[in-house]
């Protein structure tokens, strides 16, 4: 038997491009992302409790440095260097999604993207006793995608 409990964080304003697209999310866009990770164990704390939530501000805090107000764009997106050149004239705040790594614009390698980076925080705070089992991103009130730990 595994326990588990949900958070959520956001919205959070992100915009992004996915240039490999043939219509119009291939121009630069954004959204008010929500993020809502899933956290598992095996056993509660001693608190009973699967996660504390109010442990979770690093996590917050590195999200909004990740995503509000930034530009997503893949790390082999052909306009790259335009890209880079304007956030270095102070246009944009740019943060290039490594592609290699599985990670991207997207909300689905969004979702991987944050897994890689929370579960490691999560098991090195909690001696691995939690691990994420799922993250979910909602670009919108209609649209999400998510990354499980099956």
């Amino acid at each position: 038997m595994k326990y588990y409990s949900t958070k959520k964080f956001g919205p959070i304003t992100t915009g992004h491009r996915q240039w490999k697209d043939s219509g119009h999310c291939k121009y630069v866009h954004g959204y008010a992302r929500s993020v809502e990770i899933t956290f598992a164990c095996d056993s509660l704390d001693d608190k009973q409790w699967v996660m504390d939530f109010g442990g979770l501000k690093d996590i917050k805090n590195w999200l909004n440095e990740q995503w509000d107000h930034r530009l997503l764009i893949a790390s082999d997106d052909p306009l790259i260097s335009d890209f880079k050149s304007l956030h270095d004239k102070g246009g944009c705040n740019l943060n290039i999604m490594d592609i290699e790594q599985g990670w991207g614009p997207g909300i689905e390698a969004s979702c991987k993207f944050v897994y890689d980076y929370v579960n490691k925080w999560i098991k090195n705070s909690t001696d691995s006793r939690v691990w994420v089992h799922k993250v979910q991103i909602w670009e919108h009130e209609n649209n999400s995608a998510f990354l499980a730990n099956e």
